[in-house]
């Protein structure tokens, strides 16, 4: 995560590392909507974002597009939530490393903000990641990885709903579960599925509760 701010903050301040493949030196017939920055530093695409995680597999690339739900971000509940189905997708169908879309990719968000979200979570993560461990292998193994994707897409979907506060409780359970893939940590994914079973819980509260409003409002004004 710190790796990720140094990186974000570097693009938006219009500095550079010449280690740092950015776009700018991307060389000619490179994939450019891998990272589309550099006309607009004030925006970070999805692109952008997996070229500074790069091979860190599924997991990272969840945490960093679920934070800004847990804490949360609005408006980006869509943005984010549509790649996370993507993402558990190709998980269930036991891809090793993640891929999106050319114009997935391409989608954008403020810097400022979402920086700011990761920015404001890293306290949290620190103090979390002091208990991470690997431990239960069987919950964390590539096995197990094809069904948390199936989880990964379900609580996705939940997300990605325009539900008032349905966004917080799936987007903290794939939280749980990227900490959990990212360390080989049984325990963080388990605390993952319990969290994402009361997530459609709540999210199944708040639908029945709302269609019950609907429908009273609807009887009186039919009768």
């Amino acid at each position: 995560m710190d790796d990720f701010l140094t990186r974000g903050d570097a693009a938006e301040s219009g500095g550079s590392d010449p280690d740092d493949p950015s776009p700018a030196r991307i060389p000619p017939g490179g994939d450019r909507s891998r990272i589309p920055l550099g006309e607009d530093r004030s925006k970070i695409s999805l692109g952008e974002i997996m070229d500074t995680l790069g091979d860190r597999a599924f997991g990272a690339l969840l945490l960093i597009l679920s934070i800004p739900n847990v804490l949360p971000v609005p408006g980006l509940s869509t943005a984010t939530g549509v790649p996370m189905i993507l993402l558990g997708a190709q998980m269930a169908a036991g891809r090793h490393s993640p891929w999106l879309p050319r114009r997935m990719l391409a989608a954008s968000f403020d810097r400022k903000a979402f920086l700011g979200v990761i920015r404001r979570a890293r306290p949290w993560a620190e103090r979390v990641e002091r208990h991470l461990r690997p431990r239960l292998p069987a919950m964390a193994g590539p096995t197990a990885e094809r069904l948390l994707g199936l989880a990964v897409v379900v609580l996705a979907v939940i997300l990605s709903l325009p539900i008032v506060f349905g966004n917080q409780p799936p987007a903290l359970a794939i939280a749980l579960i990227a900490l959990g893939l990212m360390e080989s940590d049984g325990v963080f994914v388990s605390a993952g599925l319990v969290a994402g079973l009361l997530a459609i819980a709540i999210v199944a509260a708040v639908l029945l509760g709302l269609g019950q409003a609907a429908v009273a409002v609807a009887q009186q004004l039919i009768g």
